[in-house]
């Protein structure tokens, strides 16, 4: 089934068409479904991810964390179960970092090769990079997004509209930071605009940068030079010379992990089984002060006066001593230790961080190798980098980020930003 009969009535923008009529249409169509068709998949991995700073000053954005795990691995392993296997990640910004950790792939039971750029060429122009080794319909996706569309469901469209390019588009509440579609009873997009500002939006359905393409998409790069987007060059000359451009309209969970408020959503959403994921093996049984779901990693150790309300994860080799209370929608990595009577409510501590007696930290997140010391305050929506300290006694109040590298004395009140820019 190509549309979520779910909500029949969602508003989707489309022209001279009710949406019932499109839900209608689609009902004959077989439900064969083309696994393993797509010879290969792009991903897109080398932005900077700015927006998430000070988390990419240390890491590109793909690799950032989410409930321990990787944010590209979600996509990669759900292309591994749909059938995709073959991948081209298109790397700039820290491209060592991925290729080190992925390597060739056989470790995710996958073929993944590399093209990495020297100086950013654009969305399109990373694809255009990489089209001596595409001879077939192809898939391009974002390495920073957490989805659960089904890929599979996407390529039998596409080849039912004969298209030479389909959008995955999805509805959201505020469209200025996504490129927004208007299609029409055909779902053939008839008008595109990239961001557009509040008094430019003219519909609610977004695009999810995830596409299928023809290899003759790449005759619409001819003349182009420098930096190519396909949102702002590729897809408006498609619309304007009717070479067909479809919208694939889907219902299910799509998150753009694209700023420190978008982690924490799908970090929580992780944690409530919003969108089905493999988290540990390991599940706590529930008892006195252990209630919820409560996922741990090897060699953890959870002082019996430690209170624990799931859904809460706990990586590896941790330590939680007497008197914590970890509340629901924290995630906590490996080799970090808590200290006594420490309370960590719907907080994200990455990996090899130290938590000292005493402390609070409510809705933030805590890069690697950080030390809270006693008594400190860490308030909602606080991003800090690597190797931060925290002085004993100190606030650090609501939304301030904190670069990596820095330490604040005790005593402190941090009511502005300490951010210092990537090399």
């Amino acid at each position: 089934m190509l549309l979520n009969f779910n909500n029949p009535y969602s508003p989707f923008i489309l022209k001279n068409v009710n949406y019932l009529s499109i839900c209608h249409q689609y009902v004959t169509i077989s439900t064969k479904i083309i696994k393993g068709d797509i010879i290969k998949t792009i991903m897109m991995a080398g932005g900077k991810g700015t927006r998430l700073r000070p988390l990419t000053l240390v890491r590109p954005k793909p690799m950032i964390p989410l409930v321990n795990m990787p944010i590209a691995q979600y996509t990669l392993n759900r292309l591994k179960n749909s059938g995709f296997n073959d991948v081209i990640m298109t790397l700039n910004y820290m491209s060592t970092n991925i290729k080190n950790y992925f390597k060739d792939g056989s470790d995710f039971d996958m073929n993944i090769r590399y093209s990495v750029e020297k100086w950013p060429l654009g969305t399109g122009g990373s694809v255009k990079k990489v089209e001596k080794h595409i001879d077939d319909t192809f898939m391009v996706v974002s390495g920073d997004v957490l989805t659960d569309v089904d890929f599979n469901d996407i390529i039998k469209f596409h080849k039912e509209k004969k298209a030479i390019a389909t959008m995955v588009l999805t509805e959201v509440e505020d469209p200025t930071h996504f490129g927004i579609a208007v299609m029409d009873q055909n779902n053939k997009i008839t008008e595109y605009l990239e961001k557009p500002s509040a008094d430019q939006v003219f519909s609610k359905v977004a695009n999810t940068g995830i596409y299928v393409f023809e290899p003759e998409i790449f005759e619409y790069f001819e003349r182009k030079e420098g930096e190519v987007d396909f949102s702002k060059d590729i897809f408006p000359e498609i619309i304007k010379q009717d070479g067909g451009i479809y919208g694939y309209v889907f219902n299910g969970y799509w998150n753009d992990i694209g700023r420190p408020e978008t982690y924490l959503e799908a970090t929580y959403d992780i944690l409530e089984q919003k969108m089905e994921q493999n988290i540990y093996k390991n599940k706590m049984e529930e008892s006195i002060g252990k209630i919820g779901n409560i996922w741990v990693g090897e060699n953890v150790s959870i002082d019996k006066k430690a209170r624990i309300e799931g859904p809460v994860v706990i990586g590896n080799n941790c330590t939680i001593d007497k008197g914590s209370k970890i509340s629901k929608g924290s995630v906590i990595g490996n080799n970090v230790s808590i200290g006594k009577d420490v309370n960590i409510d719907a907080a994200v501590l990455l990996s090899n961080s130290v938590i000292e007696d005493n402390a609070f930290l409510k809705g933030c997140i805590v890069d690697t190798k950080c030390l809270i010391q006693k008594n400190s305050i860490i308030e909602t929506g606080v991003v800090t980098g690597s190797l931060v300290e925290i002085g004993k006694n100190s606030v650090v109040r609501a939304s301030r980020s904190i670069s990596n590298n820095m330490k604040i004395v005790p005593n402190s009140i941090i009511d502005s930003d300490y951010i210092m820019e990537a090399k």
